[in-house]
Parts: structure tokens; sequence; C-alpha cells
């Protein structure tokens, strides 16, 4: 080897030992005080997530209940000898099929009822139609029909005495209950 090689070899030798020897090592006071504030960051990002989640049960708990009111002794209601679900009960379909959206384990009992008009057991099939037509309305609004169970009372358990129109009229209806 050179003498012109050999003093380059030495003279790059020394800078990178003239470089390493001017680093300084981080002082702990400046590691610690990094240390601190990462975790108190860590603590204030916790601290957010917490108050989020409890914000959110909290929106979703009212919200819950406001449907729960919403829906609190709704029936819907038949006309004589059918089981067509008139428009002005729909509201009520998609309040409760909001409502099992959101309460995600409830399930479901659709009650069918008729007035005293018919023999027994066509009323048991017609309260049973009836129960259906709104199990199938909250099909269609996206509740799984495992949480839908239909019974019908045919005109077993009417609500109202009486043999008239006004008394017929509200025991012709479907019932949910929870």
């Amino acid at each position: 080897m050179s003498v012109k090689s050999l003093s380059q070899l030495f003279l790059v030798g020394f800078l990178g030992f003239a470089l390493v020897g001017c680093s300084s090592t981080p002082k702990t006071d400046e590691v610690d005080n990094k240390a601190q504030a990462t975790e108190q960051v860590d603590a204030d990002i916790e601290a957010a997530k917490a108050a989020a989640e409890a914000k959110a049960a909290e929106e979703l708990a009212a919200k819950k209940a406001e449907l729960k009111a919403k829906i609190a002794g709704k029936v819907v209601y038949f006309d004589f000898d059918r089981s067509e679900i008139r428009s002005e009960f729909y509201d009520i379909i998609k309040a409760n099929a909001d409502f099992m959206a959101l309460e995600t384990s409830a399930k479901v009992t659709i009650k069918g009822h008729c007035d005293e008009r018919g023999t027994r057991e066509y009323n048991l099939a017609l309260g049973e139609r009836r129960a259906n037509a709104v199990k199938n309305a909250l099909i269609a609004e996206g509740v799984s029909p495992s949480r839908i169970e239909v019974i019908s009372f045919g005109e077993d358990s009417p609500v109202a005495d009486g043999h008239n129109e006004e008394a017929w009229s509200k025991n012709r209806r479907a019932e949910f209950s929870y």
C-alpha cells in the first residue's frame, strides 16, 4: 500500500473517531421528560376514548328509551275480517323495527286477536294471519325472522267488552310483546 493511501485511510479513521467522540448522549432529564410527556399523552388519549364511549353509550340508551316509549302500548288495528295492515300503522311497525335494530337481543311475540264474530277456529286462523302480516312487515324492515314469534288468541282475549262496532274494532288487533 502506498503512503498516500495509508494517509487517506488514517485520515478517514481519524475523522470517524472524531465524529463519534463529538456525539453527545441524551441527558437523563430530557429522556425522563419525554417519557412523562408520552405517558401523559397516552393517558389523555385513553381519557378521551373513555369519555367518547360513555357519551355514545348514553346516547344509545336515550335513543332506546325514546323508541321504547314510542312503541309502548302501540297496537295495530285491522278492519273486519281482514289481515291487511292499514297505512296508518306503518309508523308503529317501523318504530318497533328500529327498536329491535338497537336492542339486538330483543325478541318479540306478535299476538293476533279478533272480535267475537265468526267461529272459534276461523278467528284463530284470522288472528294468526294478522300476526303474520305484522311479522312480515317487521321482516321487510330488516328484523330477523328468528327474533319474531306469532301467536293467535282469536276471540279469546278481548280488550273491550260489548257487542257493537266500537268494542269489536278495539278487539281486531295485533299486539307487540317483548
